[in-house]
């Protein structure tokens, strides 16, 4: 922007017209004053000499003064930066005033040293502007106000309204007809007066009482006003009526209540302003579908109750019998372990059998090749008797031979006496021969016949020895088939054993498994139980109860309506 002299202005002319109608002050880049004129003076009650050489702060509020945004203020205005806006100050008595300011930052050889503020006094405007806004509280909002002591001392249309009073019904008369008599007389209700005569603001929410006794919720805030010389003068307060909001929020509380103690036999029927309707609609549909559920679960949980018990009972039976069959697998294991070691000693004792019949075997045919040996014998026997026949027959040659001998020895007369003692003597000999042959023969034909019947009985014995060794083979066969069998049948008894065994085992473990069922079973049947007991907590069926509804606006009464049990609650 172009200075005034570059503009053809004369500045300290132009200063000065601005000095005659505008507040204006000069400070240092830190704030200290150097000068102000006679408006900047006059608007904040100092004289010049009072405020010169003081910092800036001392027209500020002293929680402004120590704020951050105040501490950056006049480092950003010593860097150059203009400033402008209204500004709330504090004059020398004490008073607020509102002006509107720029703060200019004057520059020397491109540096700023100073700061020069040009202030307008807008009081009356912030006046004015307070009155429109108090106009327009009071259009929307209930006001009345009192006397320092609680004395009424006027109320707007809205206060009216709202506690069913016209104002000449109320006019002098004391803040204490609006309230409960206990609370009126509460040494809390005397303190809460003087505390606003002391400055002290509030704002709450508060139960009063209208016309007839009607009874009023309002937000409100209770607003001490102060003089020149800050004493409390009169207390305004402003109000809003939410005896609706107060009545939804207490049936609301009432219901939730109920809810809190598993009571969801409520609904709220009676329906609420704004808002607070989208949320009763809500509410009431959460509770039909709380008590649809925790009906359907109450179903349920019957359901899964007798599911319990009956699965705890087939388990009990099932165990029962699993015991049961573990006995009898017990004894059917004994029997099977007694009849498998009766098997493996006849398995044995027919082993021992079939050695006993292959010795037989063997004895059988040894005995069949004796026989034969025998047999043979005898036919030896027999032709030794032939050939004694043939010495019986050279003895009887030999003693024709000596007899021969011994006619011819007589013949010879003495020359043959000696040939005949010899022939004689052949002669007895080849008699006693054929004697002795005789006797052998006879003995010999004698054994004869009785090796004839040997060999016919030794014959016989062959053949039953072979008729034997026939049926030895037949018996050794059966013997070895049986023995065979009976070691199958051994083997079979052992699998069967095993079998039965770790059929035994599993049914252990399933009785064993049984009874963890039965213990999961009670379990499950117990926490049905507990589930059902906590369902049963919540009382579900319906009926219409209604409690009074005297603190409610216009004697109503409440909403909330109660249902009976399904259950014994």
């Amino acid at each position: 922007m172009a200075s005034f002299p570059a503009m053809g202005f004369d500045s300290t002319a132009v200063l000065a017209a601005i000095g005659r109608s505008q507040a204006m002050i000069e400070f240092d880049l830190t704030g200290r004053i150097l000068s102000a004129n006679g408006n900047f003076c006059k608007a904040l009650g100092y004289q010049a000499s009072e405020i010169v050489g003081k910092h800036h702060s001392m027209f500020c509020e002293q929680g402004y003064a120590a704020s951050v945004e105040y501490k950056s203020f006049w480092p950003n205005l010593a860097k150059g930066q203009f400033d402008q806006g209204q500004y709330r100050r504090i004059t020398k008595s004490g008073e607020e005033i509102w002006i509107e300011a720029s703060y200019n930052p004057v520059f020397r050889r491109g540096k700023p040293y100073k700061v020069v503020k040009i202030a307008t006094n807008i009081a009356k405007k912030k006046s004015t502007e307070d009155d429109g806004k108090l106009s327009a509280l009071s259009r929307a909002q209930a006001v009345i106000e009192f006397t320092p002591d609680g004395l009424i001392l006027e109320a707007n249309e809205n206060f009216l309204s709202v506690l069913g009073y016209s104002a000449d019904e109320i006019a002098g008369q004391h803040h204490s007809m609006f309230c409960e008599q206990a609370y009126a007389s509460s040494p809390e209700y005397r303190a809460f007066w003087k505390n606003l005569q002391a400055g002290q603001f509030f704002t709450d929410q508060f139960l009063r009482i209208g016309k007839g006794g009607k009874r009023v919720f309002i937000q409100a805030s209770y607003n001490p006003i102060f003089d020149d010389k800050g004493r409390v003068f009169k207390v305004v307060k402003f109000a809003l009526d939410v005896t609706e909001r107060m009545f939804a929020v207490e049936e609301l509380g009432a219901a939730l209540n109920r809810l809190s103690h598993c009571n969801i036999r409520i609904t709220l029927d009676y329906p609420f302003v704004g808002e607070f309707e989208r949320l009763r609609t809500d509410f009431n549909t959460a509770i039909g579908e709380f008590q649809r559920t925790l009906t359907n679960v109450l179903g349920q949980t019957g359901d899964l109750t007798k599911s319990s018990q009956n699965m705890r009972d087939a388990s009990l039976q099932l165990s029962d019998r699993s015991q049961q069959q573990a006995a009898a697998l017990e004894q059917t294991s004994a029997a099977l372990d007694q009849i498998t070691a009766t098997v493996r000693s006849s398995t044995e004792n027919t082993q021992g059998t079939r050695k006993l019949v292959q010795t037989a075997r063997a004895s059988t045919t040894t005995s069949t090749a004796v026989v034969a040996e025998t047999v043979d014998a005898m036919k030896d026997i027999e032709a030794a008797s032939a050939e004694i026949g043939v010495i019986d027959e050279i003895a009887f040659q030999t003693n024709l031979l000596a007899l021969n001998a011994g006619v011819e020895a007589a013949r010879a007369g003495e020359a043959g006496k000696g040939f005949a003692v010899v022939a004689q003597e052949v002669r007895e000999l080849a008699q006693r021969s054929a004697k002795a042959a005789k006797e052998i023969k006879t003995l010999i034909s004698n054994s004869g016949e009785k090796v004839l019947d040997g060999v016919r009985l030794i014959g016989k014995t062959g053949e039953a020895l072979k008729e034997i060794e026939q049926l030895v083979k037949a018996i050794d066969q059966n013997v070895d088939a049986i023995a065979t069998a009976a070691q199958e049948q051994s083997v079979g008894l052992r699998e069967i054993n095993k079998a039965v065994n770790e059929l035994d085992r599993m049914t252990q473990e399933n009785a064993a498994m049984s009874d963890r069922t039965t213990q999961i079973s009670a379990t499950l049947q117990h926490g049905a139980d507990a589930l059902a007991e906590l369902v049963n907590l919540f009382k579900l069926n319906r009926r219409n109860v209604q409690r009074d509804g005297s603190s409610y606006p216009n004697g109503q009464r409440s909403t909330v309506h109660l249902e009976t049990d399904i259950c014994a609650a």
